[in-house]
This record gives structure tokens, C-alpha cells and sequence, in this order.
């Protein structure tokens, strides 16, 4: 068992690695940063907008963090807030702005390619059993985590 803990240990580890380091150098093309490329692919797939609390939790990030990057975004003009009175900043919903729908679009094309390409040789099956098997992994983590709080 302590084999297996120290191969998925270390494999989620390297990929995760490897995947900041990917959007680290593919967003900069973009002129923004890793964290930006999920903020824009969650607000992507949200027309209608999303609050900052549900982006974090779309991109399982610290709230503040993802504030701080949303207010980034907006600087650069690539989201704005939903204008509502009363209302805390981080409760208004975040929409892309026109510009910020091209970089998205750039962004998408951008993910097709670099998943084709570490796809590889892959067979559809493998890769739906692929996902299927680590959502299963992630759901028992997210399980034992849940016990741990209440310990």
C-alpha cells in the first residue's frame, strides 16, 4: 500500500507541476497568469456571470485569491461587475467583458491543442476511464477529508 500511496502521491504532484508550468508560460501569450486562465474558462462557461465565491469554488482556489485575480481581470478590461446596490463586491456577479470573450476564445483553442496533444495515442475509452477512475479517487479524498473535519 505504501507503494501505491508514493506512486499517486508523486504522480498528482509532477502533473500538477506540470500543469502550472503550462499555464504559466501559455497564458503569459494572453498577458495574464495561471490563474487567470481558469477564472476566464469558469466565467467562459458562465454567460450569465458567476459570484467570486462560486469561481473559487469552480476552480478550487482560495476566495481572496481568486478576488484579487478578478479585480486583476478587470483592470486589464477582461470582466466586469454587475452593477448592485447594497451589495458586497465579492457577492456581484463577474462577466466577462467583450475583449475578455476573444481571450477566453483564444484560451479554449489554446486548451484543445495542448489536451490533443497529451492525449496522444490515447483511445477515447482509455481516456473516459481514465477520468472516471480519478473522479472516483478524488470523490473518496474529498470523503476521507470530510471525516477528518469532524474528528
Amino acid at each position: 500500500m505504501r507503494e501505491r500511496f508514493e506512486l499517486f502521491t508523486i504522480a498528482v504532484t509532477r502533473a500538477y507541476k506540470y500543469i502550472q508550468q503550462i499555464k504559466k508560460h501559455e497564458s503569459a501569450t494572453f498577458g495574464i497568469k495561471g490563474i487567470h486562465v481558469m477564472c476566464m474558462v469558469a466565467l467562459g462557461k458562465s454567460p450569465e456571470g458567476l459570484t467570486v465565491t462560486e469561481i473559487a469554488s469552480y476552480c478550487c482556489e482560495d476566495k481572496a485569491a481568486v478576488s484579487r485575480t478578478v479585480d486583476s481581470l478587470a483592470e486589464k478590461g477582461y470582466v466586469d461587475y454587475e452593477e448592485a446596490q447594497g451589495r458586497r463586491r465579492w457577492r456581484s456577479k463577474v462577466r466577462l467583458t467583450e475583449e475578455g470573450r476573444k481571450v477566453t476564445e483564444g484560451l479554449d483553442g489554446l486548451i484543445d491543442e495542448i489536451v490533443g496533444q497529451i492525449k496522444g495515442s490515447l483511445t477515447t475509452e482509455q481516456e473516459a476511464f481514465f477520468y472516471r477512475v480519478f473522479s472516483i479517487i478524488n470523490d473518496r479524498l474529498a470523503e476521507y477529508c470530510e471525516k477528518l473535519e469532524t474528528r
